[in-house]
């Protein structure tokens, strides 16, 4: 192959806008990243443990515990499986609990979206990168 259809070639190319691609993949990552980090900061006391709850879930359950009757409608004494009904109908009741809740669940869907973001940064970043890894071989076929 010639020397000048093997320039027209390298030219037509045009890896200068996909190494800009990349760099601007690359900043919205690290902006999804932080956008992401910064979310879960803010809102660590949502963030559902293991378990299920998160902190203020648990804490407002804890304050809830030493507030269970002794003794039901007809004076006798508390089962633990009916203490335990108390406290789970508290969840639904309790204005505080419930809203917390729903606080813990709106978090949770926002945590996912924040990590599908991130994760759709990532793919774009990686796609870039194999076709820039593409065009680098392409050139040093060219050029030998």
């Amino acid at each position: 192959m010639e020397t000048d259809v093997k320039i027209r070639i390298l030219k037509n190319l045009d890896t200068k806008s996909l190494v800009e691609q990349v760099h601007r993949y690359e900043d919205e990552l690290e902006t999804a990243l932080r956008e992401q980090a910064s979310f879960k900061s803010l809102n660590y006391q949502y963030l559902a443990s293991r378990d299920g709850d998160c902190q203020e879930v648990k804490r407002l359950l804890s304050e809830l515990i030493s507030r269970i009757p002794e003794r039901n409608d007809a004076g006798k004494r508390l089962t633990a499986a009916e203490k335990e009904a108390w406290l789970q109908r508290q969840r639904k009741e309790n204005e505080e609990l419930s809203a917390a809740i729903a606080r813990q669940k709106d978090v949770a869907f926002l945590i996912d979206n924040h990590e599908i973001k991130v994760e759709m940064a990532k793919k774009r970043l990686e796609g870039a990168r194999v076709v820039l890894g593409l065009k680098t071989a392409q050139i040093n076929f060219l050029s030998s």
